[in-house]
């Protein structure tokens, strides 16, 4: 469990606090730079923890099954459950996560595209092997989300 104090601080500090934390965190344009940042910050517990509530969201926006998402991501279906309830009052994650999935969705339909017309099993000059291989994990990955 999360160490806190009890005491609360005033509201505009909080805002400035907050304000503070995107300068240094979010405002960063490399990966490796924001990594560095998240490591020193965070313990490897609570970095773990923050991926898989995003994850959770994530795969719950694309519809994938409750189970799935707790077998896959190691987590209970009561914590599942949990993060499916907090999606219907978001504000910042949801939003942010339906533009991904955008994205994504665009990129799977020319994805489907090209390989309904290049790399199908049974076209001509197709390394069946290869096309079925591809095929396989691209349902995988539509099954499991990830």
């Amino acid at each position: 469990m999360v160490q806190i104090s009890r005491k609360k601080l005033p509201k505009e500090l909080l805002s400035k606090l907050l304000l503070l934390f995107f300068e240094v965190v979010g405002k960063k344009n490399k990966n490796d730079e924001f990594e560095k940042i998240i490591n020193d910050l965070f313990s490897e517990t609570e970095r773990i923890m923050v991926i898989k509530r995003i994850a959770i969201m994530y795969l719950l926006m694309k519809q994938i099954q409750p189970v799935i998402i707790a077998d896959v991501l190691s987590v209970s279906l009561s914590t599942v459950a949990k993060f499916s309830i907090l999606m219907e009052k978001s504000e910042g994650v949801v939003p942010y996560l339906k533009k991904l999935l955008q994205k994504e969705k665009i990129a799977d339909f020319f994805e489907d595209v090209f390989d309904e017309l290049f790399n199908y099993p049974g076209r001509y000059g197709t390394n069946w092997s290869q096309a079925w291989k591809s095929k396989i994990e691209k349902e995988n990955r539509r099954r499991i989300g990830v």
